[in-house]
């Protein structure tokens, strides 16, 4: 499993860490185990490290679940945080994914620098 998340002991936000070759599967399940987290704990604050995240999965893919995130109750207060990949490929991929989101109203945003994402995500 190239992925986890977790509650920030610290700070209103959940953290996913994503890295290695994903595949759409895996993606899927983060997505979900990262959206229920937003509910069960009642924060809406994500921060997506993507840094170490080499590929694996499609645009298609990206389509689709920022299509779900569309549809959800809580997409108006939900805000996303993604630190870029280091692996070119793999950054064209998050920023597809930002602006699939923002085409849908969504805030998410990419970020290369972990303080200013949170800096961000706090605001």
């Amino acid at each position: 499993m190239p992925w986890s998340t977790n509650i920030d002991p610290d700070l209103p936000i959940i953290n996913t860490i994503y890295w290695g070759i994903l595949t759409p599967h895996e993606l899927s399940e983060a997505f979900h185990e990262t959206l229920s987290l937003v509910y069960m704990h009642d924060r809406t604050r994500i921060l997506a490290d993507c840094t170490a995240l080499s590929g694996g999965h499609s645009v298609i893919d990206l389509y689709y679940l920022a299509e779900m995130l569309a549809s959800k109750d809580i997409n108006r207060s939900l805000k996303e945080a993604v630190l870029l990949p280091s692996v070119p490929t793999s950054a064209e991929k998050v920023e597809f994914w930002e602006n699939a989101c923002y085409n849908r109203g969504l805030k998410v945003r990419m970020f290369d620098n972990h303080r200013v994402a949170t800096d961000w995500l706090l605001a």
